[in-house]
């Protein structure tokens, strides 16, 4: 029925069959040549055609086809000789199993009961492309009509099947990505071809036309997504051509924002840009195909043939939506042709892929069994000497490791702090006890009896991690104040940070109870605190901060000292440690303190870490567990 028809396009979508009927309406309608195709517009569409039977025509019965199934509204309007008019109704908006008649693409019956002319009205509108192909066809060539294309359906839908379980098995067999990447493929090539076929929503969603209304632009950008992932897969474009992979990958991201926009209701907006998307793709597979055949591989000239068909039908569909090709049977069926011929011909370089691969596996197996009796000699002459110097290494490894705890069982390099905080109240109440009022005398006394049970504390606590290290170390769990311990430790550095003029920054959360060993708690917070005196530079400033979090307790301290270069963060935490920077006042370090922290953190429940960036000073935290 090509150019049978007149047309007239109602830019404000407002007009209904009644004001068509008035004969002022006629003269809005001009012939249509061809068949519409007028790509994506928010217009309504109205085509005229005038029908006479005759009277061999009046005993039939006859059908109105109309194709595509991609249209959302679509309106027939009957107006007989007499007045009356009969209205019939289809489109993808509508449940399919509301419809007149039940077939995959809009099917209209039309009523001939005598020779007198008979005006037909079709309203299209649609957020799709507006195109459309109509044939009246009497009931017994319908029949046949649609029996050869159930045929070709038929056969299409049996070859993507078919693929599918063959590439499946294969998948299952060898567990090659670039064969998921086809299964992919394959399945999206079935769905979109019965979404354009209509029977998605003939079959599998008759009564849910909203899913089936998006489902062909939703598929759309997914085949070339699909497409573009086992073509850079099978080729290995990764590897031989990581632009092309690059852009590729680019591809993929646009596909997908390009089926998330349709779900949201954006289909009109992107679908010119994955059309351009789509068209700038084929520009480039092609000549990739090509090139990675002419570089030896020659797989690649099955998978260029095979794009190259895709290509055509996709380019047929993609000129028609455009509203460059007019609507015809190539355009209708191009892609289900291209897809159904890359399927047969992409299994085909799949064969020949794996047949290449087990050549390859044979040829590595050869050479593996060469080198393996080669070597077996060698091996077996060096095991003797091997076993010798091994038994060697565990002696010596056996011996470094008790001297380690040895030392760590006597290495009590945080000693110094309390016992030079023993030393300057000493000192200070030997040469001002006279003139030194009697509740300060008490007090110094009290800060050197702290700092003695300290210092025992500490050294218990030295002999604790070498027992953690054995597995003997029993922790007693218990409640605890962070902020006060922070306080109470704190406070034992007085002298030594006006000694340095640092100044400290408290922010403590208050009633952060934390489940922890006490004397552990301790060592923790005075190793840390011990650590950003040591290596703070004068007249700079330390934080102390006490905070919490859902599940932790979380102790932080930081310094503006030279920080930590990348080397040292990587075994800050190892026993033995010198970092590189060093105390900035001459102070000693063992390099034991920071593994102590790490390993009560730990035997607490609890762990510890470190930001560091050179020249910009240290932030250690630690996270306890909350007490329930």
């Amino acid at each position: 029925m090509r150019s049978a028809f007149q047309v007239f396009e109602d830019k404000s979508a407002s007009m209904e069959i009644a004001d068509l009927l008035k004969p002022s309406s006629n003269a809005e309608f001009r012939p249509l040549r061809g068949n519409l195709n007028v790509s994506f517009s928010k217009s309504v569409f109205w085509l005229k055609l005038d029908v006479q039977g005759s009277q061999a025509a009046l005993a039939r019965q006859w059908l109105m086809e109309l194709s595509p199934v991609i249209l959302d509204d679509i309106r027939l309007y009957q107006v007989h000789p007499d007045g009356s008019m009969t209205a019939h109704r289809a489109g993808d908006r509508l449940p399919f199993s509301s419809l007149e008649l039940k077939h995959h693409y809009p099917l209209f019956q039309l009523q001939l009961p005598d020779t007198r002319i008979q005006h037909l009205y079709l309203r299209l509108q649609s957020s799709s492309a507006v195109f459309l192909r109509a044939s009246l066809w009497e009931s017994h060539a319908f029949v046949e009509h649609s029996s050869q294309v159930a045929m070709f359906m038929g056969i299409y839908y049996g070859v993507l099947l078919a693929m599918i379980v063959y590439n499946l098995l294969l998948a299952i067999s060898y567990r090659d990505v670039a064969l998921r990447y086809y299964l992919f493929l394959s399945c999206m090539s079935l769905l979109a071809g019965m979404s354009l076929n209509g029977h998605v929503a003939m079959y599998i969603l008759p009564d849910w036309p909203e899913l089936a209304d998006i489902l062909p632009g939703f598929l759309s950008p997914l085949v070339v997504m699909s497409s573009t992932m086992f073509i850079a897969s099978f080729l290995r474009l990764h590897e031989k051509m990581p632009r092309i992979n690059s852009l590729f990958v680019f591809t993929q991201i646009i596909c997908v924002a390009v089926s998330l926009a349709v779900l949201a209701g954006y289909y009109q907006l992107v679908a010119p840009l994955m059309q351009i998307t789509g068209f700038a793709l084929m520009l480039v597979i092609l000549p990739v195909c090509l090139l990675v055949g002419l570089r030896g591989y020659r797989p690649g000239y099955i998978v260029l043939l095979a794009s190259a068909t895709w290509i055509t039908g996709l380019s047929l569909v993609a000129l028609r939506n455009m509203g460059l090709l007019e609507p015809n049977w190539a355009t209708e069926y191009g892609f289900q042709l291209g897809s159904a011929i890359e399927a047969i011909l992409l299994a085909l370089a799949q064969a020949y892929h794996i047949s290449l691969m087990k050549k390859e596996h044979a040829q590595t197996q050869a050479k593996l069994l060469e080198i393996s009796q080669r070597t077996e000699q060698e091996l077996d002459a060096k095991v003797r000497q091997r076993t010798a110097e091994l038994d060697e290494a565990v002696a010596s490894l056996q011996k470094l490791d008790k001297d380690k705890n040895d030392f760590l069982g006597i290495a009590a390099h945080d000693l110094k702090n309390p016992l030079t905080s023993i030393i300057g109240m000493s000192d200070l109440l030997r040469k001002l006890q006279q003139n030194m009022p009697e509740d300060q005398r008490q007090h110094y006394l009290e800060r050197i009896s702290n700092s003695g049970q300290r210092m025992m504390r500490i050294i218990s606590n030295l002999l604790d991690v070498n027992a953690l290290d054995s597995g003997h170390l029993h922790l007693k769990l218990q409640s605890l104040d962070l902020s006060s311990i922070l306080q109470d430790v704190a406070q034992q550095y007085t002298e030594m940070l006006k000694a340095k003029d640092l100044q400290v920054i408290l922010d403590i959360q208050e009633g952060v109870m934390v489940r922890a060993d006490f004397d552990a708690c301790v060592q923790i917070i005075d190793n840390l605190l011990s650590n950003a005196v040591k290596y703070s530079p004068l007249g700079k400033r330390i934080w102390l901060n006490v905070s919490s979090t859902a599940e932790f307790g979380v102790f932080q301290v930081r310094d503006e000292g030279p920080g930590l270069s990348a080397a040292d963060q990587q075994h800050l935490f190892e026993k033995f440690t010198k970092l590189s920077s060093l105390p900035t006042a001459g102070e000693h370090s063992s390099g034991l303190g920071l593994s102590i922290v790490k390993k009560l953190s730990e035997a607490c429940g609890g762990k510890v870490d470190c930001e560091s960036v050179a020249g910009h000073g240290c932030n250690f935290l630690v996270e306890l567990p909350l007490a329930a």
